[in-house]
């Protein structure tokens, strides 16, 4: 199963739609930020499910700031972060998503591109596929014995 994960759009949109008909996901994750911009997604593949919650910037969202599905046999928690103040740290996160039985957790806010392991978790940022000097987004792929493989991509390299 594999997830493109984007966060941090605000408004550009070109990139994401080019970035989902390259690499053919399962599913679709948007992080907030313009989450208005998943209508763009919404319209060119119907046939995806679609997660977003919403971001700092999404002050009239009608959506979650944070919520958990599964992908495959893994539980992912997704967040755009600015609750959990991941510019500071990312312990607030990685408690609330332990706590909800995660394997995968995913976020934005901070523009910046991250994907490590902690505490058992697959922690991943896919950055800013908006603005920046080199806008990414993040693919994740679950076997079907939940080991998790993620990498950042650029954009424009799609």
């Amino acid at each position: 199963m594999k997830l493109a994960i984007f966060s941090d759009t605000h408004g550009n949109t070109a990139g994401m739609v080019r970035a989902v008909r390259r690499i053919c996901p399962d599913i679709l994750v948007h992080l907030g930020d313009y989450v208005r911009d998943t209508a763009v997604l919404e319209g060119e593949f119907p046939e995806l499910p679609l997660y977003s919650v919403s971001g700092n910037c999404d002050l009239f969202a009608a959506l979650p700031d944070a919520m958990t599905f599964l992908a495959g046999p893994v539980t992912v928690f997704a967040t755009h972060g600015h609750r959990y103040s991941v510019r500071q740290s990312t312990d607030s996160l990685l408690n609330t998503a332990h706590f909800s039985g995660a394997s995968l957790v995913l976020y934005g806010h901070t523009h910046t591109a991250r994907f490590e392991q902690m505490a058992g978790m697959s922690l991943l940022n896919p950055g800013t596929a908006g603005t920046g000097a080199t806008p990414t987004f993040a693919v994740a792929e679950i076997s079907n014995a939940g080991e998790i493989a993620c990498r950042i991509i650029p954009i424009d390299s799609v």
